[in-house]
């Protein structure tokens, strides 16, 4: 039962959206006035005008951006499978030859030529652009129907574009900031677990949340590199560019952390016995506490007022786990793996330290235990 809430909460959180929501708002509009323009143009077959609602579909994105840029490679993927088919058409009148043949360079002539990557959103549609006229045109009285496919559907990017440009042009510096709050947090949540299993490593928990952060942090990476884009050729983009460079900092501090968080994880995991071997009671509970101190450092906000002390409260735990190290791990050939530890927790720290003062970013370097 909480499963499937947690289902409906993360449906919701995808589809019901107010980003979501004024995007299906924005493309109803751009589709209907797309369909209502088409008749009024010369030259074009109303009868083909179906295509301009779905020009609209196909190039409406998230982002200004990636309309136009997908809007081109749709209508320059669609003039290459236009003129493809016409010239099939053209062989196949000409030279008598029986349909099928042409239908079949057609197609795979349309997969080989969408295979440039360069041609980005164009490449689907190239090859449907090429059978559609081949099939189309060819019937009687539809002489006018690539001219008309290519125009119509012109109509529908063109519109979507200036929609999307016009009407609330959208910005998602807020939307990527919250997704890297919550990553944060996460963060944060599963260092304090790794704390607790120090002494009672669970490999298959350990795994399954290290899993979860790293698919999250893919996903915010996606998330803020479209908040980026959100602000390429969007007029509201300049005055939020504070936005944007802290979300920048955030996500380089963020996979920081999580980098060393998961190499963290594979410590307490006992997949690195070497790092704990000869480790005292003492060691371990000054380890936990590290962890633990990391844990509510990340887990702080970058404006929160307590992030200077909590930075310095985990360079003081960090130094107290180094002076409680293992004196025998100085001359011992495991050394460097019994350091690791130290290591990774010092790379924790230094990925928030930037948005703390600077008289408390300097901590203890994992070199040589004192103890």
């Amino acid at each position: 039962m909480s499963r499937m809430r947690a289902n409906l909460r993360d449906w919701r959180a995808t589809v019901l959206n107010r980003h979501r929501m004024l995007l299906a708002a924005k493309t109803a509009v751009a589709a209907a006035i797309a369909w209502a323009v088409v008749p009024l143009l010369p030259f074009v077959n109303n009868e083909y005008s179906y295509y301009a609602p779905f020009g609209v579909l196909v190039v409406m994105y998230p982002t200004v951006a990636a309309t136009a840029r997908t809007g081109g490679q749709t209508l320059l993927g669609l003039a290459i499978g236009i003129g493809l088919g016409v010239g099939a058409l053209g062989a196949t009148e000409y030279f008598d030859i029986p349909p099928v043949i042409p239908l079949a360079a057609v197609v795979a002539v349309g997969v080989l030529l969408g295979g440039i990557r360069h041609l980005g959103a164009g490449r689907d549609i190239l090859a449907v652009a090429a059978v559609f006229v081949l099939l189309l045109a060819g019937q009687a009285g539809a002489d006018d129907y690539p001219l008309s496919y290519l125009v119509t559907m012109g109509v529908g990017v063109v519109v979507g574009l200036v929609v999307n440009l016009v009407v609330v042009p959208p910005l998602y510096f807020q939307w990527a900031g919250g997704k890297l709050t919550t990553l944060r947090e996460t963060t944060g949540g599963f260092l304090d677990t790794l704390a607790d299993h120090v002494d009672d490593p669970e490999p298959a928990q350990v795994d399954a949340a290290v899993a979860h952060l790293d698919a999250m942090t893919d996903e915010v990476r996606r998330e803020v590199t479209e908040a980026d884009d959100s602000a390429r050729a969007n007029p509201r983009g300049k005055r939020h560019l504070r936005e944007q460079e802290d979300n920048a900092r955030r996500l380089h501090s963020m996979e920081q952390t999580v980098a060393a968080t998961r190499d963290l994880a594979e410590v307490v995991a006992g997949r690195n016995p070497a790092a704990l071997e000869d480790m005292t009671d003492t060691a371990r509970a000054r380890f936990a506490e590290a962890i633990r101190a990391c844990a509510q450092l990340t887990d702080t906000a970058i404006d929160d007022d307590s992030l200077d002390t909590r930075l310095r409260d985990a360079n003081d735990a960090l130094e107290a786990y180094l002076n409680e190290l293992p004196s025998a791990s100085v001359t011992s050939s495991t050394k460097a793996q019994r350091i690791e530890p130290a290591i990774f927790l010092r790379r924790i720290i230094d990925a928030s330290a930037p948005f703390a003062s600077a008289d408390t970013t300097d901590g203890p370097a994992p070199d040589t235990p004192s103890g």
